[in-house]
């Protein structure tokens, strides 16, 4: 069970579970990547599956089931595709929108329980514990107050298509963070099919545009490429994109204001050039 804790003046709040102390791949011990195709025993029992074959058996494309280190109570394990090493930037689109459509079932399963939160940390300096790409699905109960970040307004634009403008807002927390919000009305639960695929090419696109940054810069390649991204569950909804090219320092962590040296609208200019 969970265990929610506020500070003193309750307006901070942090979860606690000492049995993610114990994930697979931090406990020092040997192991078979429990994400590989084959090894769905190591699992727990898949609550979703896109692809072929039988529940808990290879031929997915993408698979669902419990966290066996929770953070919140209900809290799901997303695996991106069978393949250990690829991920978004080199599936094709049609795996991409595979794993849109999966976020959306979940979220659709989930939104009256409490607020869906979809996010996904790539590489170890993005606080994966496992290589293999996966996102996760996280339920925080509705009396539980979170600090989710509203949607900004849409300048220093990237790119446009028919559904997603791709944009570095003004209040950019990290160097080159990249936001994604849809130009009409939808709701990311109730997005038809042209919109996921206007989704998944553009944030492939996006994510091909930040390996780019982060491969010509000599002091960023210094480290692996790494990032966040999550959907917000507000309304209106947005994807954020959150490259960890530079770490959080003592100024950060005691203020809580956040210091970023890449103007937005310079990261804007860099990343349209980046093809």
């Amino acid at each position: 069970m969970s265990n929610y804790i506020s500070d003193s003046s309750n307006l901070h709040w942090m979860v606690s579970n000492p049995a993610r102390t114990t994930r697979t791949g931090m406990d020092g011990k040997s192991f078979r990547c429990p994400f590989c195709a084959d090894n769905e025993s190591d699992t727990p029992p898949e609550t979703y599956r896109a692809g072929e074959g039988e529940p808990n058996k290879p031929g997915w494309q993408v698979r669902v089931f419990a966290n066996l280190f929770p953070i919140t109570d209900i809290h799901e394990v997303v695996v991106h595709s069978p393949d250990h090493e690829k991920n978004i930037e080199n599936f094709s689109l049609e795996q991409v929108e595979n794993i849109i459509k999966t976020y959306i079932n979940r979220f659709n399963f989930f939104k009256e329980k409490g607020k869906v939160f979809i996010f996904h940390n790539y590489s170890l300096i993005s606080g994966a514990s496992l290589v293999h790409p996966h996102s996760q699905i996280s339920v925080v109960p509705n009396d539980i107050p979170t600090n989710t970040i509203a949607v900004q307004p849409a300048i220093n634009i990237i790119e446009q298509n028919n559904d997603f403008v791709s944009y570095c807002p003004e209040y950019s927390e990290w160097s080159y963070e990249i936001w994604i919000k849809a130009l009409g009305q939808s709701k990311f639960e109730d997005l038809k099919d042209s919109e996921i695929k206007n989704l998944a090419n553009i944030l492939q696109l996006m994510i091909k545009k930040l390996k780019k940054i982060h491969s010509k810069n000599s002091h960023y390649s210094k480290k692996p490429f790494g990032y966040n991204f999550y959907i917000s569950p507000n309304d209106p909804w947005y994807l954020r994109i959150i490259p960890r090219f530079m770490e959080r320092a003592g100024f950060e962590l005691s203020t809580g204001i956040m210091v970023n040296s890449i103007e937005a609208k310079r990261a804007s200019e860099e990343l349209r050039k980046m093809v």
